[in-house]
């Protein structure tokens, strides 16, 4: 049976394929990536027994011409072409498809039967792209309907962007088309093409000798490490840089050893191991690493690990605002935009605090410098401290630091603790931070966005939140409402959370059934536009058609009603003779104790903010006192 790679450009398509190949039953190995990204994994299984290699569009087209392998294109076809424009028919604005020829040729059709208003921005290259962009947004085109570069690009100028996904005809087409592809062009794989991929893919410096210690392979890594060239690398001078380095294979010594050596004055690890090619002697593979560079690694991985930093990938035109509560907040929002002033954003969880910061960094002078986010409740105070100003020892910068010239995001900002408020009013006043440890003070130029879920005004009050800090952050405020008061942005919400999990999943859904929507619309929504969003996907995944039907995803409706009527409520408390004060206190007791002394549960359940609770606890402290 011929070996297929499948390399698709996006997950939907990876899970399509291997739905489909359920019931097809083709040796098939799907990887997802796209462009570059895919022809990597290309190269680095080329010579890994396959036959034929399947992915779509511009990725396609760079694996037919990069590699020595026989490439299938997915193509588009009339049907996912009629499911994207089925969904987003009726959308007012401008929309227009980017595409190559083919495939601008068949949404061209499509669109005259569903008598849409299109405009079509044809590319022979992924070089075109960026021109096509700018001409649409030229003619104020909102939209951009295309393949994987062509909406990736568009989102990344701020457009709106609708992937065509492929459909199950289109999969078992590519993979019919594979099998007659791989019947004529299979070709044999060879260990030289192996050791080229090898050379070519691995980072560290690559030693490969033979049973006698002769040199077969060595890389521009090893010769640097080694400082000799592969020409001057017999056996005898390796044996003169190290002994471990020109020892002999011996296939009996096991899976493979590891060696630490001095050459010239850098510490070197080997893992060596035997390399065995059916019908040749057995190799030595040997890789060397330098102790800095794993260091260096390592150093990445706990700053990736422990700092949520990231490009700002929204823009305002990606914001749903049909509500006059979320207009007003985009508008307030922009005249903050060209300002360098710290600013204060206050919303419920799930109101989407991240994404206005994103789309107010994207619209200033910074957009093309770092966005970095912290969450101040994700840490204790030392790895907080850590987080915000960096470890000299450990040579770690802190988020200020790696943020230089851009803008920071601070969720939770009442949770920082007193101490570090004091060094975060350093930082914003004097523009410069000092590592812990020992570092030396270093210039900084960041944009603080601040956010919390409840006024900070009110933590000043009840001295948790330094009021000269406040007056530092508060150079502007936002407030986002909750969902319940921007019900008319519920319909546009889903329609695009639709477009986002079609891809995602593996779906061409195009729509939701008005009942649905109506159930949707009339929710209490308590996790705001998160919520609804994970609602949308846990239908998406249970929907077998091209609608959410209502049959099909009524169990989570249903569950959605019942812990929305779900209202605990305080029984049993006899209030003759009894002071309003005595009263106050004895429910704020009795909420505790149900509430397993939960501060945030009680606030919740009481109606009132954390710090007007804790406050009122402290009273009744100081009472029983």
């Amino acid at each position: 049976m011929n070996k297929i790679l499948v390399i698709a450009p996006y997950q939907g398509l990876k899970e399509l394929f291997l739905e489909v190949n359920e019931d097809l039953h083709k040796n098939i190995h799907v990887e997802m990536g796209d462009l570059y990204k895919g022809l990597a994994i290309a190269k680095e299984y080329e010579n890994k027994g396959f036959d034929v290699i399947i992915s779509r569009g511009a990725t396609a087209l760079l694996l037919q011409e990069h590699c020595q392998l026989p490439v299938v294109d997915v193509k588009i076809s009339g049907y996912d072409i009629l499911r994207t424009l089925t969904l987003i028919k009726g959308y007012p604005e401008k929309i227009g498809v980017m595409s190559y020829h083919n495939t601008i040729q068949g949404a061209d059709e499509v669109g005259k039967l569903l008598e849409m208003d299109l405009t079509f921005f044809p590319i022979s290259t992924e070089t075109e792209i960026e021109d096509q962009i700018r001409s649409a947004i030229e003619q104020n085109i909102q939209v951009i309907i295309g393949d994987q570069i062509s909406t990736y690009t568009a989102s990344q100028f701020g457009l709106k962007a609708i992937l065509i996904t492929s459909g199950r005809e289109s999969v078992e087409e590519a993979l019919k088309e594979a099998e007659k592809v791989a019947y004529y062009t299979a070709k044999e794989r060879t260990l030289r093409q192996l050791y080229e991929s090898i050379i070519r893919d691995y980072p560290d410096g690559i030693l490969v000798t033979d049973k006698q210690g002769k040199v077969q392979v060595l890389n521009d890594k090893a010769e640097k490490l080694l400082d000799l060239t592969k020409e001057q690398a017999t056996a005898q001078k390796l044996k003169s840089i190290h002994p471990a380095l020109g020892a002999p294979c011996d296939a009996t010594n096991g899976p493979g050893t590891k060696e630490i050596i001095e050459v010239n004055g850098e510490t070197i690890i080997l893992n060596k191991g035997p390399l065995a090619v059916q019908g040749n002697p057995p190799s030595e593979l040997t890789i060397l690493q330098t102790v800095s560079d794993i260091q260096e690694t390592e150093s990445l991985v706990r700053q990736k690990q422990s700092l949520k930093s990231s490009r700002a990938t929204k823009h305002f035109n990606h914001l749903v605002a049909s509500s006059p509560a979320m207009k007003e907040v985009i508008r307030t929002a922009k005249r903050f935009c060209k300002s360098d002033t710290p600013l204060l954003i206050y919303g419920e969880p799930g109101t989407g605090k991240h994404s206005l910061a994103q789309a107010i960094h994207n619209e200033s002078g910074r957009k093309n410098q770092p966005f970095l986010f912290i969450n101040c409740e994700a840490f204790n105070e030392k790895n907080m401290e850590l987080e915000l100003l960096g470890d000299h020892e450990e040579q770690t910068p802190g988020i200020f630091e790696l943020a230089h010239g851009g803008t920071v995001f601070m969720d939770a900002i009442g949770k920082l603790s007193l101490p570090l408020q004091a060094k975060l009013i350093n930082v914003l006043l004097e523009k410069k931070v000092a590592r812990q440890n020992g570092g030396k003070t270093i210039p900084i130029d960041v944009r603080i966005i601040a956010a919390h879920s409840e006024s900070l005004h009110e933590l000043v009050e009840v001295r948790r939140f330094r009021e000269d800090l406040y007056h530092l952050l508060n150079g502007g405020t936002i407030v986002i409402p909750p969902l319940r008061e921007r019900r008319e942005d519920i319909r546009e919400l889903v329609r695009w959370f639709i477009v986002s999990a079609n891809p995602k999943f593996g779906k061409q859904i195009v729509g939701c059934r008005e009942e649905v929507l109506d159930r949707l619309t009339h929710a209490s929504w308590p996790g705001n536009v998160l919520e609804l969003k994970h609602m949308v996907e846990r239908m998406c995944v249970f929907t077998s058609g091209p609608f959410i039907e209502l049959k099909e995803v009524l169990p989570f409706l249903e569950e959605m009603d019942m812990n929305a009527n779900h209202h605990p409520h305080v029984q049993g408390i006899d209030i003759a003779g009894k002071t309003l004060d005595q009263l106050e206190k004895e429910i704020i007791s009795r909420v505790l104790e149900e509430e397993d002394y939960n501060q945030t549960a009680v606030a919740k359940r009481l109606g009132i903010n954390r710090s007007t609770l804790w406050r009122k606890i402290k009273e009744i402290e100081k009472a029983d006192g």
